[in-house]
């Protein structure tokens, strides 16, 4: 198995970036519950990471499909996609993010943790998936 390949396909990595979007997501169910309307200093910093793990899987995946490899199934590329722009997504809403003025034009309206807890478990779920197509081909 070539080094790039062997990085991309890390099941640690894959289920860093799945377990900690899990993990996230109920820290953000946690919080709404308490009706807190900012996510902690410490959450974004965990989002960042996570990004940034996500951004390794990418970045090998892309080097990849340019030196002609492919996964068992093309769906894997649209995951691929559908993953990093959720990962955009998670990045963009922090403070100071380029979507955080979007969103916040609404004041009354933009509840972080209930918002942030869907995104990461969608995220997860992309994750997962993208998973599956790529070594399953399923």
């Amino acid at each position: 198995m070539p080094p790039l390949l062997t990085v991309h396909a890390l099941s640690s990595l894959i289920g860093v970036a799945a377990l900690g979007n899990a993990i996230l997501a109920a820290w953000a169910f946690g919080v709404g519950l308490f009706r807190v309307r900012a996510l902690s200093r410490t959450y974004w910093v965990v989002i960042l990471l996570l990004a940034a793990v996500v951004a390794i899987q990418v970045a090998s995946g892309l080097l990849l499909a340019i030196g002609g490899a492919r996964p068992k199934t093309a769906l894997h590329f649209l995951y691929g996609v559908l993953v990093t722009v959720t990962a955009a997504v998670q990045v963009g809403l922090r403070p100071g993010g380029f979507l955080r003025p979007a969103v916040t034009r609404a004041a009354g309206q933009f509840r972080e943790p209930r918002w942030l807890a869907l995104i990461c478990l969608t995220q997860m779920a992309l994750i997962l998936r993208a998973y599956t197509t790529g070594a399953l081909g399923r």
